[in-house]
């Protein structure tokens, strides 16, 4: 595993293009090396998570992930290949950092691909022993195409939160509040309630500015008028 790096900021904008954000979320990821997934049991409802070594295997710069092919979760993989994965970590000013990545797998064949299995071994020496018996039986995956967010504090009152796609036929997950500009009357309720001052007039009405926004939702709960849309999933 690399050496990790402390992200005091991550120093990403709106202004940052989807792939520099990309690049500096999956730097993050990779630096760290690990990450919790969660998944859907293979009862289909009962949710699970666990802790896997997450890193760079090829030169382009793709994360992977290995697991053993008898364990639940490579099951769960095959059944269902999505999953979502969060770190977050604490910075060198103990100002809180995080990455989630939301992304569909790919199972790597070992005939095919020899060259990214050597690579996770010599990059895991510690899993590489524990199926010293049988490593046939381990599995890498490729997350190759979804979503993510980096979510970081650089202060204590502040919150900064971009978003990004990688791979092909990916889309940005919906903010989780947005103003509807059809229904909203410029009263301005919504600026008052809101935690972060990221709410502003626009013209005749209000918007967010989600970069800032802590997504809690207090403007939905104030706005008399129905004009906070809220997103499921966000």
């Amino acid at each position: 595993m690399s050496e990790m790096k402390l992200y005091p900021v991550l120093d990403l904008t709106p202004e940052n293009s989807n792939d520099e954000i990309c690049a500096a979320a999956f730097d993050f990821v990779h630096d760290v090396g690990y990450m919790v997934f969660a998944t859907t049991a293979l009862d289909g409802k009962t949710p699970t998570a666990r802790g896997l070594e997450v890193h760079y295997l090829d030169d382009k710069k793709r994360l992977y992930i290995g697991v053993a092919s008898g364990k639940p979760s490579y099951l769960e993989f095959k059944k269902q290949p999505y999953l979502t994965g969060v770190i977050i970590r604490s910075t060198i000013r103990r100002l809180s950092v995080s990455v989630r990545i939301s992304a569909h797998l790919t199972e790597i064949d070992p005939e095919e691909h020899p060259e990214i299995y050597a690579k996770y071994w010599e990059l895991n020496p510690g899993t590489k022993a524990l199926y010293r018996k049988d490593l046939s039986m381990f599995r890498i995956f490729l997350l190759d195409r979804g979503e993510g967010e980096v979510f970081h504090l650089p202060s204590d009152d502040e919150v900064r939160r971009v978003r990004f796609t990688f791979g092909e036929e990916a889309s940005i997950r919906p903010w989780a509040y947005e103003i509807d500009k059809d229904k909203c009357v410029g009263c301005g309720i919504c600026a008052e309630a809101c935690m972060e001052d990221v709410i502003h007039p626009a013209d005749s009405v209000y918007e967010i500015d989600h970069f800032g926004c802590l997504e809690c939702g207090r403007c939905y709960m104030h706005c008399p008028n129905g004009a906070i849309m809220q997103h499921c999933g966000a």
